[in-house]
């Protein structure tokens, strides 16, 4: 199978990339890309989210052959997700996602529920005076759903998936992390552990069992960059398939998607995500045989949608433990509040000084206009004499 080598490698000069993982990621995370940092102990966040595609399958080919008893489909994609995320020790937090998957074009027509997903995190591992963290993960895919291995999103078998990542973030400011600029990367390694899985069932009731276990590549590389009570975020991601899936696998395609996005925090406790996937790998590669293929007769994706809408919001919870943090914790707490107060008088400095640039240039003017008048007072009173 042709690989991407051609797109990644070109992204790979510029920036390490890496990939647009299950949505299980964890609340103050982007959209596919996990932070280095974790929960402190005792802290519950919840999020809820989904992203949508739809589009018209008007009829391929030549009209003269289109059934007389033809309607366009309307194709609805609808992932959502619910995540909850607590910080479970120091430098350790779990999360734990349940998606809900609507409209996969089978006889069930929706998973309800879908799959489950858990990751195991441990971060927030400093250094280089606190301008980097990493950190650590294992995450799972629990196969609760009704069907699998349908077309137009990421590939799910249906087997027990399980994968392991890690992840660097740079923090511009290492101290006020939240409110400058920062980046985060990931790569890991998916099994998606199919062998002997069902794959598909026709109507007649032949099977189609994998035949191995596929694996990939994920990679992705995030950007944040705060302004005022928004945060404006980029995003690439993809996949490489480190061992490729049947044929008989609707996603049996490598993918890079671009997803730029914006966080709104009106307050401490809740924040509102809006973004877009952009897909930037080849829209006409199809590896898909041996099932039937939608996309031959109507005019749908070949493998995988060109743009999803993402949306979002999530929830700060209060602490299950905040009055029993330890000692190091409340220290850690004054000394954030310290830090922002520092902040503060730094910005109230720069503001002072500025003024003071101000009223120097000021006095300049002053003396430059007095020096022209006493000049023009001269030449006045030569003139009268």
């Amino acid at each position: 199978m042709k690989k991407l080598a051609s797109i990644f490698i070109a992204i790979l000069l510029v920036i390490p990339v890496a990939g647009q993982s299950p949505e299980n990621l964890g609340v103050s995370d982007l959209i596919h890309t996990q932070t280095a940092e974790t929960f402190e102990p005792g802290r519950l966040d919840f999020k809820a989210n989904m992203n949508f595609f739809t589009k018209l399958g008007e009829f391929l080919g030549d009209p003269v052959l289109k059934p007389a008893d033809f309607s366009a489909a309307n194709y609805w994609l609808v992932a959502s997700n619910l995540t909850a995320t607590a910080g479970i020790a120091r430098n350790f937090d779990a999360t734990v996602s349940l998606r809900l998957y609507q409209d996969t074009h089978y006889s069930n027509e929706f998973n309800l529920p879908d799959d489950i997903f858990v990751t195991l995190k441990t971060g927030s591992h400093f250094f280089a005076r606190r301008r980097f963290a990493a950190a650590f993960m294992s995450s799972f895919r629990i196969a609760t759903g009704e069907v699998h291995n349908y077309p137009f999103a990421e590939y799910a078998s249906g087997a027990f998936e399980y994968g392991f990542y890690g992840a660097l973030s740079f923090y511009s400011d290492p101290y006020l992390r939240d409110r400058s600029f920062s980046m985060h990367y990931n790569i890991g390694w998916w099994n998606h552990n199919e062998s002997g899985t069902t794959l598909y069932k026709f109507r007649n009731g032949t099977e189609l069992k994998a035949t191995r276990n596929s694996s990939n590549l994920q990679m992705n590389l995030g950007a944040i960059m705060p302004v005022g009570l928004f945060d404006i975020r980029f995003e690439l991601s993809g996949i490489l398939f480190t061992s490729d899936p049947d044929s008989f696998v609707y996603s049996a395609e490598e993918w890079a998607f671009f997803s730029p996005s914006i966080r709104y925090k009106p307050y401490d406790w809740v924040s509102m995500d809006l973004g877009v996937d952009i897909r930037i790998s080849p829209k006409d590669r199809q590896n898909t045989r041996g099932i039937p293929d939608v996309s031959q007769t109507l005019d749908l994706p070949k493998n995988y949608p060109p743009w999803k809408i993402r949306m979002g919001i999530n929830f700060n919870i209060l602490p299950l433990a905040g009055s029993k943090k330890s000692r190091i914790e409340s220290e850690k707490d004054e000394f954030q509040k310290k830090v922002e107060f520092y902040q503060v008088i730094q910005n109230e400095e720069e503001k002072a000084r500025n003024i003071e640039q101000e009223l120097e240039n000021l006095r300049r003017e002053r003396e430059q206009a007095e020096k022209e008048i006493e000049e023009l007072k001269k030449m006045l009173e030569e003139g009268e004499g």
